[in-house]
């Protein structure tokens, strides 16, 4: 007799045991908060959301110092493709001798020239850094040292950012 009641008490007892917190993370104990009751169920878990997928851009800049020009791309998808679309816009801009001069990623980049369009020989700056601000600051100060202490100023910034994939 005394087993039936034991065992009528256990059977009574089974749904409310079925819904305890058994949807548990891997590692967690059951019972503990970071569990979730049987009744929603692991698979009725909400789903994370998808994470964003970020393409990382590239700039670079190319210049003939005899011919005075400076060529620059940015937006590309790879430090080649920034160096050849800034080697074919110097190149386009009268350029015979250009050279890579500075190739950047998901940052910003600066040049700085001289004030004085006479001085010769004169020397540009270009310069990258996490924001224009810095950029131009690190230019201005590299083009003004260069340059015997004269006067610059910056005549190009742009900068590189991500772009969403999906």
């Amino acid at each position: 007799m005394k087993i039936t009641i034991t065992a009528s008490i256990m059977l009574a007892c089974m749904p409310t045991m079925l819904n305890a917190q058994t949807a548990c993370p891997q590692g967690v104990t059951p019972g503990s908060q970071r569990c979730l009751p049987t009744s929603q169920g692991a698979a009725s878990a909400p789903i994370p959301a998808r994470q964003p997928r970020w393409k990382l851009t590239w700039g670079a800049f190319a210049s003939d110092d005899a011919a005075a020009v400076i060529g620059t791309s940015s937006g590309e998808y790879s430090s080649r493709s920034a160096r050849r679309a800034a080697m074919k816009k110097c190149s386009s801009m009268g350029g015979k001798n250009c050279v890579i001069t500075l190739v950047y990623q998901n940052q910003c980049a600066v040049v700085a020239d001289p004030i004085d369009r006479d001085l010769q020989p004169r020397f540009g700056s270009d310069v990258s850094g996490p924001t224009i601000e810095e950029a131009s600051n690190l230019a201005l100060d590299s083009c003004y040292k260069k340059n015997g202490g004269r006067r610059c100023e910056i005549i190009y910034s742009n900068c590189t950012r991500p772009v969403l994939v999906n």
